[in-house]
């Protein structure tokens, strides 16, 4: 095994390892959970991952790779197609992400009623900025609506989940204060016929 390998699987481990303890720590508390991750995430961001990973579906994206997975936690390298919006969303669990080339504009939002009226949502936009390399990012309840769109052909990013995503996911409409609701395993076949008929 290449050196660069070794030392580049090495770096990820160690950020599962710093996920897991810093999720008993702090729990759910995503800024806290950003502040414990920073620098091992960094490490990661800094290492070559171009030969690292197993191939996984992802809901908007054409190209991804685990880079770790346990059943309870991930870490995927995902390159994000450039132009393509992808609108707001949730996940049902806490989800950081730290851009490992090109630039990313992304969007973070809350909702603000109380989620009882099917298809109505006022959400309010929290942040709205470019990411670049190097950049970091933690999408946490009750925080955990984002939106992004790449804007380099080589954008791609490094993405630790902590959990699982919910089956069904909302995805809004701020304008129209409204939203859909769509499961996971539809985003992933449209996703797969469209990159079949490109």
């Amino acid at each position: 095994m290449p050196d660069t390998v070794r030392h580049s699987s090495h770096v990820v481990r160690d950020l599962a390892d710093e996920v897991r303890r810093q999720k008993a720590l702090v729990g759910m508390d995503g800024p806290k959970l950003m502040d414990g991750l920073r620098e091992s995430l960094a490490k990661v961001l800094a290492s070559d991952l171009t030969e690292i990973g197993v191939k996984r579906e992802g809901n908007h994206i054409d190209e991804s790779r685990y880079l770790y997975y346990d059943g309870e936690i991930y870490i995927s390298f995902d390159h994000l197609p450039k132009g393509k919006y992808v609108p707001p969303h949730d996940h049902g669990v806490w989800e950081a992400m730290g851009i490992y080339s090109g630039q990313l504009n992304h969007a973070l939002f809350e909702r603000k009623d109380d989620g009882t009226k099917e298809g109505f949502a006022d959400l309010e936009m929290l942040d709205d900025r470019m990411l670049e390399t190097g950049d970091m990012m933690m999408v946490a309840p009750p925080s955990e609506i984002h939106s992004f769109t790449a804007l380099t052909d080589d954008t791609w990013s490094v993405t630790i989940v902590g959990g699982h995503y919910k089956p069904d996911r909302n995805y809004f409409d701020p304008e129209n204060k409204s939203y859909v609701r769509r499961n996971s395993k539809d985003l992933k076949r449209n996703n797969m016929l469209k990159s079949a008929k490109a």
